[in-house]
């Protein structure tokens, strides 16, 4: 039997087998994750409610926001600490930024479903053709997701909306 688990396979000798995988029962097991970097780092593609996400975690924690336009502001904010910091998905793949984000704090990927987040977009912007919209992200998705899988520390369910999603946030800020 083959199980596949993030586009990667694996021969499982035992039918009957399974694995779960869900919150560490101890902190010192995910010691990258809970180390204390200063920094709340938001990346997703666009229409996850990073922007709405951060003032939010700003609001309650009395944090400041950065949200870096270019690469070198983007450097300097994450070697900054105690920040929240929205990144594009364009400044994650940056071959001068990618490299600094996972280190510079704890880094949460807000992830959705393509076709809700080109509707979100599409709504704010004010575009017709969703379809066309949902095809580019959902291709843009397909080049984004290893590398912000190669970034994060939390991966948050970006269909609910930002306010059910921070006190999930403010929990893992905390620690």
């Amino acid at each position: 039997m083959t199980k596949y688990l993030i586009n990667e396979q694996y021969d499982v000798e035992d039918a009957e087998a399974s694995k779960g995988f869900g919150k560490g029962e101890k902190r010192e097991d995910y010691a990258d994750a809970w180390q204390d970097t200063g920094n709340v780092v938001l990346i997703g593609l666009p229409g996850a409610g990073k922007a709405a996400l951060a003032e939010l975690l700003s609001e309650r924690a009395g944090i400041e926001v950065r949200v870096p336009v270019d690469a070198e502001t983007a450097k300097v904010a994450l070697a900054e600490g105690g920040r929240v910091i929205v990144l594009t998905d364009d400044l994650v793949e940056d071959a001068e930024v990618q490299p600094l984000i996972h280190d510079s704090g704890k880094v949460f990927y807000l992830m959705a479903d393509t076709r809700l987040l080109s509707d979100r977009v599409a709504k704010r912007d004010a575009i017709e053709d969703r379809d066309t919209l949902w095809r580019e992200m959902s291709a843009r998705l397909a080049v984004m997701e290893p590398v912000f899988y190669s970034v994060l520390h939390f991966i948050m369910q970006a269909a609910e909306a930002p306010e059910e999603l921070l006190s999930d946030a403010l929990e893992k800020v905390g620690y």
